[in-house]
């Protein structure tokens, strides 16, 4: 049995991920702070779900790498399976850097947002 980090997947459009790692959920919370002489005020627009994103470092094989820049390059919106099997829904893709997997030079690592736009 094998202790420590746990290899989770999500599913970006037609491309399932080797390797999901750093997955974390970004809410669009509109709220401000804003200081004012002798004190603070916040300006409330509550928490907007169309606003929320999502960000992660994911690993494909290098053909899923050219679907999933296709997306991001045509701006398509595409469905996410995230961790759990859930769907998200149809979200666009950015990718923020990529690479290659050392030693595996047939598989590629990428830093990528998607947003609920």
């Amino acid at each position: 049995m094998r202790l420590g980090a746990i290899t989770i997947h999500i599913k970006i459009g037609e491309i399932e991920t080797l390797r999901t790692e750093n997955w974390q959920i970004i809410p669009d919370d509109r709220q401000t702070r804003i200081e004012t002489i002798g004190g603070v005020v916040v300006q409330d627009f509550g928490h907007v779900e169309a606003g929320d994103s999502y960000s992660c470092n994911v690993t494909v094989p290098s053909a899923g790498a050219n679907i999933i820049a296709a997306y991001w390059h045509n701006r398509t919106f595409v469905p996410i399976i995230d961790i759990h099997g859930v769907a998200i829904g149809d979200m666009r893709v950015v990718i923020k850097k990529y690479g290659y997997v050392e030693h595996f030079e047939d598989h590629i690592w990428a830093e990528i947002e998607l947003w609920r736009v």
